[in-house]
């Protein structure tokens, strides 16, 4: 009499996911040639992917957008190694409907991210800036001074007294804008080409210390005065950056016009 092995829905489960050992794989696939419940259990066992992505399939084109999924792991660590016929794109197929069962009934329904603020968008405008962007712009005294009238009438705050950081040279003044509100740029070059910007937007009326950080691979400082924030942005180095950010803090601000 040919004995029956019971096997454990755990044993079973390994062994569609690919993580039995060779004893209990081989064990299974020669029950499975003449136990056809056996075959009913491991039918039971694995999840219809393929009927689960088909029937929410039809969700997606209505659905809102996904969110952004943190990046998945390679393909050596991440798939499971099937056997009897159980494919990973079946099992790929079903994660996705998975997914979308759970995002677009409701459960763990993703949530606007916030809109970034005016520094990361100021990061993204300076990260376009290279060396050449600069380089033939030449600006005169008089242009210098007119630019920083108008910018200055722009944003309500009088920048003809700026001081010059030791190592920039002063390129060009433009206003910009954010959400509403006057963003200055105040474009500079170090000697080596590197692009350096000063923008200011009005803010709160706290004042805040220099701190230091990066976005978009570029060193940046940011601080404020009563009413304006300050963003100091450009290159990979901190130390230049921080010696011109502590000439920039420093200025006495000048009455607001």
């Amino acid at each position: 009499m040919t004995q029956t092995h019971t096997f454990t829905d755990e044993e079973l489960t390994a062994f569609l996911d690919g993580e039995a050992d060779d004893a209990l794989a081989t064990a299974i696939g020669e029950a499975l040639e003449t136990d056809t419940a056996l075959g009913e259990r491991l039918a039971s066992l694995d999840i219809p992917m393929a009927e689960l992505a088909e029937a929410y399939n039809a969700l997606l084109d209505d659905a809102p957008p996904m969110p952004a999924l943190p990046a998945a792991p390679s393909a050596a660590d991440a798939a499971p190694r099937f056997g009897w016929g159980w494919g990973i794109g079946t099992f790929g197929t079903g994660i996705a409907a998975g997914l979308a069962m759970a995002l677009f009934t409701g459960f763990g329904q993703p949530q606007p991210a916030p809109p970034p603020g005016w520094a990361a968008f100021v990061a993204s405008y300076q990260s376009l800036y290279t060396p050449e962007t600069l380089a033939s712009v030449t600006t005169t005294d008089a242009e210098r001074a007119a630019q920083l009238q108008t910018v200055s009438a722009a944003l309500g705050l009088d920048l003809t007294s700026l001081p010059d950081a030791e190592g920039l040279t002063f390129k060009r003044a433009q206003v910009l804008g954010f959400n509403g509100k006057p963003l200055v740029q105040l474009a500079y070059q170090r000697a080596d080409g590197t692009p350096v910007a000063l923008c200011i937007i009005p803010a709160g009326p706290d004042g805040k210390p220099v701190s230091m950080g990066a976005a978009q691979g570029m060193e940046l400082a940011r601080w404020n005065t009563p009413g304006y924030g300050f963003l100091l942005i450009g290159g990979q180095d901190q130390a230049p950056l921080q010696t011109e950010a502590d000439t920039f803090q420093s200025w006495s601000v000048g009455d607001t016009i």
